[in-house]
């Protein structure tokens, strides 16, 4: 019974601590978040939802950050429990579905923080939904730590949790920057495939033949005499996915010339400032005015600065009018500025190519902050940046830990 009584404390705590990992690092990039819902909306055509992808990704963030809360702390586990396992459901048929069809290459079950095939996923969920159902068959043997009022009050501070931390990132930038154009990474050198990198291993080609109504499949070793004709030449089918640069598909386009220009950007060196955007018809326009300021703090003291967008040249150009701006505007992969900052738009720093700091919109550095970051050190500026973002983790980190033992004691002294 005893032994009973500690695997049942042993798969809460671990469900309880995964589902938290799983919603706390979605909660902190919501932007993120969406983006996946509007993939997911677009490949089973439902583009009409689209517009609300980002409350179902804070939702989902909440929703596992509850469940994850409630398990862990011992709070609500029958309700908790069944929401686990209709979760779990939902999800492992999802992941099946998208290991089987591909379409979409990353479930995002883990936000961007750890990136895992869709038969990863799919085997993932297998094995944790043992551990899912054994918690809700136990449910009723879990004991309830407060009444029942206490309990759903707790619970719903649990909901305001995860909505807060995700308000509080959208509004400014996630607490942690998984994605590939984070403080301290070289663009350049994020482009370069190193030496020695392994390649893209393909199954061996094939090449179709037709003769006397029969069609047969030929290699380049054993390709047919000149009375068999040619049909088809399939493309080759990847067996395994070679090395992929960081940044493999970073560039800057010229709008009259249509010509990549990143090289020679980055050719100057010096400071550098981005202002992204990956759709300029959906930007914020509030702080323009503060964005022309550092503009013209910028051309004053010999840094460049430029806009990458997205969008159309039309749209560029209505950009332009509405804000007054009169930095140039060159082109940029969408889906690679919404990586770079998840803010529209969002601005960047860089020194001989190096990203030093990223800003929200919302937060726009004045001229005497940019001053100051000038006259630092950039690895003291990095180091900033990541310090910021570990003492955010850390403190929910400590929170998480204090609540875990105040209820365990309660729970203990209930007994």
């Amino acid at each position: 019974m005893k032994l009973k009584c500690i695997l049942r404390t042993i798969v809460r705590i671990a469900i309880g601590l995964l589902f938290i990992f799983s919603g706390y690092v979605k909660a902190i990039d919501p932007t993120g978040s969406g983006i996946k819902f509007g993939e997911y909306f677009e490949a089973f055509g439902m583009s009409a939802l689209e517009p609300g992808a980002l409350v179902f990704g804070v939702l989902l963030s909440s929703v596992e950050l509850v469940i994850g809360l409630c398990f862990l702390l011992g709070v609500r586990i029958k309700l908790a429990s069944l929401g686990a396992v209709l979760f779990m459901v939902f999800m492992t048929v999802l992941t099946l579905i998208l290991a089987i069809t591909d379409a979409v290459q990353d479930c995002g079950c883990f936000g961007d923080a750890i990136k895992l095939t869709n038969w990863q996923t799919f085997y993932k969920n297998l094995i944790i939904m043992p551990f899912v159902i054994y918690a809700f068959v136990e449910r009723k043997n879990y004991r309830q730590i407060f009444g029942n009022k206490t309990e759903w009050i707790i619970a719903v501070f649990f909901l305001a949790v995860p909505s807060g931390i995700s308000i509080y990132a959208y509004r400014h930038l996630p607490f942690i920057d998984f994605m590939e154009y984070k403080a301290g990474v070289n663009i350049p050198d994020g482009m370069i495939i190193p030496e020695g990198a392994p390649a893209d291993i393909y199954e061996e080609s094939v090449f179709i033949y037709e003769k006397d109504g029969k069609r047969e499949s030929f290699t380049l070793e054993n390709l047919p005499d000149s009375t068999w004709k040619f049909i088809d030449a399939p493309a080759p089918k990847l067996l395994k996915k070679g090395y992929v640069p960081p940044a493999k598909d970073f560039s800057i386009t010229a709008p009259d010339t249509r010509n990549a220009v990143h090289e020679d950007i980055f050719a100057r060196g010096g400071y550098l400032i981005f202002i992204t955007s990956a759709d300029v018809g959906s930007a914020k326009l509030d702080n323009s005015n503060a964005l022309n300021g550092l503009y013209e703090y910028s051309v004053n003291n010999n840094i460049s600065f430029m806009m990458l967008s997205g969008s159309s040249e039309q749209a560029n150009q209505v950009y332009v009018q509405n804000t007054g701006a009169k930095y140039p505007v060159y082109s940029t992969d969408a889906t690679v500025l919404k990586s770079m900052v998840r803010s529209n738009p969002g601005i960047m720093l860089l020194k001989n190519n190096t990203v030093l700091k990223k800003w929200n919109i919302n937060d726009v550095p004045s001229t005497d902050e940019l001053k100051g970051l000038l006259s630092e050190n950039p690895e003291d500026i990095i180091a900033g940046s990541y310090s910021c973002s570990k003492r955010t983790n850390i403190l929910f980190i400590c929170i998480v830990a204090a609540l875990f033992v105040f209820f365990s004691v309660k729970s203990f002294y209930r007994k």
